[in-house]
């Protein structure tokens, strides 16, 4: 499906002049699915207490400051809501729409000092490295769709028949090294430069050197209503690459140049001291970010349809500890827990853990009766130490967790039940493996009963590929519903806009299978503590046979 989008320069808090032309556009020519600001949203002088922006006429989506002085416009550098119709995409991610368009943004400008100097503003060696390996670690990753910068490409115009009508004055190595390996489509840029240029396109490929691939179209627009009449609003139609046959993706417009940034890999590109070593700082744990439209992106323009329909798209990373950028991966390699927070419910550490639920402790991991369970023997398998998702466990705890499932699953058999295993990695900060027993005639068409009821709920879930692993799938930071069948196959969803909180337990608890809509929400299952303490006391009585905790 082709969308129509617009883009536009820096808008330096003339608010009326955007609105009013793009109001103007959609009507004439829309409707259009999204406007991109690609320089300055605010005016320069703007402070917390200035009159704040009036409601977009279509989605909007903007780049963060430039300057110190407008950091305090933005309650949350990571991502944020700005009003209803406008949203704030974070200081560099991926913005994934539910329609398919690809987004890539990196917000600032270039910082070329050490790590440890760096404003909140400027983006250095390690963001660009992060964004750049998150997406090229993707399998099939072919590029994105729509690439969006303050600050211009170093070279863009190399090669080019025509060149910019003055010489910008600032441009960024770093963004050229970003754009030639993520190969964008269309690279937006406005460097606060009040200049349009439009270059030719070029390719990403070597003729007869290598294999075909799309090529790149660069547009810088000038600033909004700008004296000298120079272009600031862009108008195009694109089709989500997702969605185009290849044939239809190579074709080449009748001008095109070769790549300016060169045909090697400019990734060890020096500029000062911004190429210093990936330990320079700037690099987060694989735990301490999630990406949703949140990603409530992915997220919380919730509200607007379930899953792949109705919302946006993954919007932005919700970052829980340090970082410029959500890529995935701790340094060295290795896994760490981040430090719980005061709140957990779930860390055995924390007073808010309520122990006498508690089924049987291990090493790494524990089991406990779920609250207000969907069956008096719903159980949780949870790690002892703060872990966000499976993806995030050390091996030593992976391995406890599948050895609770493996007893569970032999305790339940024995007593004539089967298991539905699920985990949600969204808007939850501690990992929760959840195990419901069914009826074993149930299991009977179960991985079709499964999805189709995610189908009808407009949820985009997948056949988990034999032998495959979770980080093949995902990776860390994204969020993910997972489902384990009794079978041993497991059917997968990458979690895009907005997700039903509840879609595992609504799926245990429909018709097909337990038949008890009624128990859906935890919260109206609850029952007293004196119960509940005599339920857990019931399954670890009868679970502790088969708890190879106790041999």
């Amino acid at each position: 499906m082709s969308l129509k989008v617009l883009v536009c320069g820096d808008v330096d808090g003339k608010f009326k002049t955007l609105f009013d032309r793009v109001s103007s556009v959609n009507k004439k020519a829309g409707p259009f699915h999204l406007l991109l600001v690609t320089g300055n949203f605010f005016a320069p002088d703007a402070t917390p207490e200035s009159e704040p922006p009036p409601p977009a006429p279509i989605q909007t989506l903007i780049l963060g400051p430039c300057s110190t002085n407008q950091l305090p416009l933005y309650h949350d550098l990571n991502g944020c809501d700005v009003s209803e119709t406008i949203t704030y995409l974070g200081r560099c991610g991926v913005y994934n729409e539910a329609s398919g368009l690809r987004i890539a943004y990196l917000s600032g400008t270039q910082h070329d000092g050490p790590a440890s100097t760096r404003p909140a503003t400027q983006f250095n060696y390690e963001d660009v490295k992060s964004l750049r390996v998150r997406l090229e670690n993707e399998s099939n990753f072919r590029g994105v769709d729509i690439l969006l910068t303050y600050a211009w490409p170093a070279g863009v115009d190399t090669g080019a028949p025509t060149k910019p009508e003055e010489k910008p004055q600032s441009q960024s190595s770093l963004v050229a090294v970003l754009a030639q390996a993520i190969k964008p489509r269309y690279h937006f840029a406005a460097g606060g430069e009040n200049l349009n240029y439009e270059r030719v396109p070029y390719r990403n490929h070597q003729v007869l050197a290598e294999a075909a691939i799309h090529c790149s179209r660069f547009i810088s627009l000038a600033r909004v209503g700008n004296e000298k009449k120079r272009k600031w609003i862009y108008a195009f139609n694109v089709t989500p690459m997702k969605e185009m046959k290849r044939e239809e993706l190579l074709q080449e417009p009748v001008a095109i140049t070769t790549n300016p940034y060169g045909g090697k890999d400019r990734s060890s590109h020096q500029h000062g001291s911004a190429t210093s070593s990936p330990t320079s700082g700037g690099v987060r744990t694989a735990a301490s970010s999630q990406f949703f439209y949140d990603t409530s992106y992915t997220g919380e323009r919730g509200g607007r349809g379930r899953g792949g329909r109705g919302g946006r798209g993954n919007k932005r990373p919700f970052n829980q500890g340090q970082g410029h950028c959500g890529e995935g991966g701790p340094p060295n390699g290795k896994r760490q827990h981040t430090r719980p927070p005061p709140s957990c419910w779930f860390c055995l550490a924390s007073p808010q853990v309520e122990k006498h639920l508690v089924v049987s402790i291990g090493e790494s991991a524990y089991v406990t009766l779920a609250k207000g369970g969907l069956t008096p023997d719903h159980v949780l398998i949870l790690p002892i130490g703060h872990y966000q998702s499976l993806l995030d466990c050390p091996p030593e705890v992976l391995e406890e967790i599948d050895k609770f499932k493996d007893s569970l699953k032999t305790y339940f058999d024995s007593i004539g039940k089967a298991v539905l295993i699920f985990e949600r990695n969204f808007k939850s900060p501690h990992l929760q493996v959840q195990v419901v027993p069914i009826p074993k005639e149930k299991t009977s068409g179960l991985k079709i009963t499964c999805l189709d009821y995610a189908e009808s709920e407009g949820i985009e879930m997948q056949e988990f590929p034999p032998n495959a692993e979770l980080f093949q799938m995902t990776r860390p930071g994204f969020p993910y519903f997972l489902l384990e069948l009794p079978d041993r196959s497991k059917l997968f969803a990458a979690i895009r806009q907005t997700f039903p909180l509840q879609f595992g337990r609504e799926l245990a608890a429909s018709t097909p299978l337990l038949d008890c809509p009624d128990r859906v929400d935890w919260k109206e299952c609850k029952v007293s503590k004196e119960e509940e303490t005599s339920l857990t006391q019931a399954v670890r009585n009868a679970f502790k046979p088969f708890d190879f905790t106790l041999s």
